[in-house]
């Protein structure tokens, strides 16, 4: 399934490149029914968001990691992907 970024371009599936844009790039990658993005918790911290919608039948989820989990993040945001 094709990603991609807040401008529309293409992200290749690979946890490096959804690393470094998060943190470094437009900090939200995005396929069909789900998310990854970077949000502030607070004023000085911030976190890395998954989010799901499958659907209107279907509850939305969503799934907020410290940045320095972002294994976690990634793993949770490919199984939703790819389910």
């Amino acid at each position: 399934m094709e990603m991609i970024n807040k401008l529309g371009m293409v992200v290749p599936d690979s946890p490096r490149v959804v690393r470094q844009e998060l943190f470094q790039g437009t900090g939200a990658v995005m396929a069909e029914g789900c998310s990854i993005f970077m949000e502030a918790s607070n004023v000085k911290d911030k976190q890395i968001a998954v989010f799901r919608s499958e659907g209107k039948d279907h509850p939305r989820e969503r799934k907020t990691y410290d940045i320095a989990r972002f294994d976690a993040a990634w793993k949770q945001f490919a199984e939703w992907r790819l389910s």
